[in-house]
């Protein structure tokens, strides 16, 4: 049987073992070993975000954009790329200027032309910082480690740092099996000894199912410090849209279009042009509106949302950030009958058509307004 303590005696005890977080500031507290760290000697010395391109990507980070074939990775890789070793902005941001490495696996001679063509359509010449892999990248491997290993010795060596290395893409870079968690973070963590001070970008395709996320082990998308979607928003004009879908400590970036534009480069021996493809940011672009309604399932996940976000602003000490698991929501459109393959269907829809947004693992609806309607 266990005993009851009488509130008597408990106040004695609380009196007779007071708080051991109250010190005397007079006493010195002993260093902590070197695993640790105390807090509050180091709150006076934090600094803001270092910025690659401001408001989009940081210094020393590592990062997705995930897109379908053909939709233009490559091609904004090599304008980010060309305008980050010549100092050039990005979107209206301005770029801190440094030396950029590309590894990529597919199509060598596709990549040249898009380096190129982007010299020739801003009639401006790739910097000497620049530099492409040519010899095929599978990490983890101790010679292609080997290999890269030098490459950065020779850039740092040369240009003092390598901002950003950007790699061409995930899946042709690795070893291992991308589905495979185990696999990514032998990869990831390969990524990290030969670049710990580089930017990385990593170019990735989209999920099977579910097109508004990465492809493969969720080890990627929760290892990265940001996270972009890349996707086609007008076929007749070419318009593609960059999605911010994850920051680790700063607000999300507003939506960023591009054109996909030809240019053409020379003539080929049968006389006929060839050319490639670049990505010019539209400054002044404004997408179309969604036109089509709600199908009745896609209803009944919107009301579904909207109640569980006004369950969570009851629980919440601040109504104003309350917010929903994505998880805990398709969770409950599957209790209101919703097939599981359909909620998880129907979410990457409702993202494309901007009725939802998604901020890391929370979902929200587009208009935060729509939270109090019955």
């Amino acid at each position: 049987m266990y005993s009851k303590i009488c509130p008597a005696e408990d106040a004695v005890q609380t009196k007779a073992h007071p708080v051991q977080t109250i010190r005397d500031d007079n006493r010195k507290l002993p260093e902590p070993p070197p695993f640790i760290e105390r807090v509050s000697e180091h709150l006076l010395t934090i600094k803001p975000p270092d910025w690659l391109i401001r408001s989009l990507i940081e210094r020393g980070t590592v990062g997705t954009v995930f897109g379908d074939w053909n939709v233009g990775k490559s091609a904004l890789a090599v304008n980010i790329a060309c305008r980050v070793a010549s100092g050039l902005p990005i979107v209206g941001q301005p770029t801190r200027q440094a030396a950029v490495l590309y590894v990529g696996n597919e199509g060598a001679q596709g990549i040249r032309r898009r380096f190129f063509a982007w010299q020739r359509h801003n009639g401006t010449n790739v910097e000497g910082s620049v530099y492409k892999t040519v010899i095929p990248t599978c990490l983890p491997d101790n010679q292609t480690e080997k290999g890269l290993l030098d490459a950065v010795r020779f850039i740092e060596g040369l240009h003092g740092s390598l901002g950003l290395a950007i790699m061409d893409t995930t899946s042709s870079t690795m070893g291992g099996d991308q589905k495979h968690g185990a696999d990514m973070n032998a990869y990831l963590n390969a990524l990290g000894q030969l670049f710990p001070n580089t930017t990385v970008m990593l170019l990735h395709h989209p999920g099977h199912g579910d097109k508004s996320r990465g492809r493969g082990a969720s080890e990627l998308p929760a290892a990265c410090d940001w996270e972009f979607q890349l996707e086609r928003v007008a076929d007749f004009d070419n318009v593609i849209r960059l999605h911010n879908t994850k920051q680790r400590d700063v607000a999300l970036h507003r939506d960023v279009y591009f054109q996909l534009l030809s240019q053409q480069l020379g003539i080929d021996d049968e006389g006929q042009p060839y050319g490639s493809v670049v990505a010019e940011h539209l400054h002044d672009y404004v997408a179309a509106e969604a036109s089509k309604d709600p199908s009745p399932s896609q209803r009944k996940m919107l009301k579904v949302l909207r109640r569980s976000t006004n369950e969570e602003r009851k629980l919440a000490l601040n109504p104003d950030v309350a917010r929903v698991l994505t998880s805990d929501w398709l969770d409950a459109c599957v209790d209101e009958g919703i097939k599981p393959e359909t909620a998880r269907r129907l979410k990457g829809r409702l993202l494309k058509e901007r009725q939802i947004k998604i901020d890391g693992i929370y979902v929200a609806a587009q208009d935060a307004s729509q939270a109090d309607t019955p």
